[in-house]
């Protein structure tokens, strides 16, 4: 029997779980799968998603955010989901909406201004809202996460810098910058969460998520 309470997430993937084990490897570990970062019991658009949230996320907060949500992403592959990915479920499709809508929400000016970052974040949410146009799921929610991804890097940073121009210690600018920062994730892997375990979203959710990416593309 694996020691739960002992398992320490790690990003990237792993030959073993000796070798570490990921958010998504260790769900195939919980569900008795074979040990591989695309356990055939969750839903692949949360597979995408996940993966980037593991693999981006301060080491400090990994396991303590990501290792909880285990139990509820088992048994969440809508029955109907095609092995290859190309047809996208209505399932599926809702899922990732409900993760974009949360990304644009949340996003939105949270860069502080700085173009470069703003064009990184603009450009995956817009690449994301495209990709669910065309009914591509998996795409739609990896390319939501790496705008997330992008935003968080940009916050910590300027809260980072902030503290340091305030003439506070680099540890304290570290502190100041993980106070922003986890309250992002934190608010991503609820959102995360929510798309795993909650009933379908409205059947107007997907349009009106769309037109929020392309305002937020837009407006980057």
């Amino acid at each position: 029997m694996h020691e739960w309470h002992n398992i320490l997430l790690t990003a990237g993937d792993h030959s073993s779980p000796s070798d570490g084990l990921c958010l998504m490897e260790a769900v195939a570990l919980f569900a008795g799968e074979r040990h591989g970062d695309w356990p055939a019991c969750v839903c692949p658009v949360l597979i995408e998603f996940g993966r980037v949230l593991n693999d981006t996320m301060p080491d400090r907060w990994r396991t303590d955010l990501l290792l909880p949500l285990i139990p509820a992403l088992v048994g969440t592959r809508d029955p109907q989901s095609d092995n290859c990915g190309v047809t996208a479920t209505g399932l599926e499709r809702r899922r990732a909406a409900a993760l974009l809508a949360w990304c644009v929400n949340n996003l939105e000016g949270i860069t502080g201004g700085d173009h470069e970052v703003e064009l990184h974040v603009g450009g995956a949410l817009a690449d994301a809202a495209e990709a669910l146009r065309y009914g591509q799921a998996q795409h739609a929610a990896r390319n939501a996460a790496a705008a997330l991804a992008w935003a968080a890097k940009a916050v910590a940073d300027r809260k980072q810098e902030a503290a340091l121009r305030a003439g506070q210690s680099s540890q304290a600018a570290v502190r100041a910058a993980g106070l922003d920062g986890l309250r992002l994730w934190h608010g991503a892997v609820e959102a995360y969460r929510d798309a795993a375990v909650s009933s379908p979203v409205a059947k107007h959710f997907e349009s009106v998520t769309l037109a929020l990416a392309d305002a937020a593309s837009s407006a980057g």
